[in-house]
């Protein structure tokens, strides 16, 4: 199975059947492990809600090789921690006593990033993407993992996506991490 085809995602209509057809383990091991993701920010029921707006909406994508339920959970884990990084960059409101002892109002600004932000956080993380494949231009097993880490997948699908041996793929992931801390000894500066 080559790159391509494993980065190939399922359509809407395939996700709308796959959780029509849940069966009654799977939405057992979804609410479980919404409820495992949930945060004082957002609710297990709320976490699960949103991972099925978002793989409707076309936000998250679904790898056609990937289990739905699977997927599911990852949407989950990976919304919860955004949910908790948002709630850890949220400043703590408190009041302010003006001279009556009455609290006074206060106008503070919006911690959310506005478009402009999320636009120049995607180009840069687009940039970032790039600048990173580029580095294995010359070893296409070393790229393949690259690009199959970036895009979520696990040990053993990069494994069998390369047709490396456990060993040979520890190699590369080193090969990877030396290369990488070569280019970027203080981290990536954008």
């Amino acid at each position: 199975m080559s790159l391509q085809e494993a980065a190939t995602a399922r359509s809407r209509v395939e996700i709308v059947e796959a959780i029509r057809g849940l069966s009654a383990a799977d939405w057992v091991r979804l609410k479980r492990v919404a409820a495992y993701y949930a945060r004082p920010t957002i609710s297990a029921q709320d976490l699960l809600q949103e991972a099925f707006i978002r793989a409707l909406d076309g936000s998250r994508i679904c790898p056609a090789h990937v289990d739905v339920v699977r997927f599911l959970a990852e949407a989950m884990r990976s919304i919860a921690d955004g949910e908790r990084e948002k709630a850890e960059r949220r400043p703590t409101l408190v009041p302010i006593e003006s001279g009556s002892g009455a609290a006074a109002a206060l106008s503070c600004p919006d911690p959310t990033p506005g478009v402009e932000d999320r636009i120049v956080q995607a180009e840069q993380e687009a940039r970032m993407r790039a600048d990173l494949l580029a580095l294995f231009d010359d070893d296409p097993a070393a790229k393949d993992i690259m690009e199959g880490t970036m895009e979520g997948m696990t040990a053993e699908e990069l494994r069998e996506l390369t047709g490396l041996d456990r060993t040979a793929y520890d190699s590369k992931r080193k090969l990877i991490r030396r290369r990488i801390d070569k280019r970027y000894p203080a981290g990536w500066q954008p």
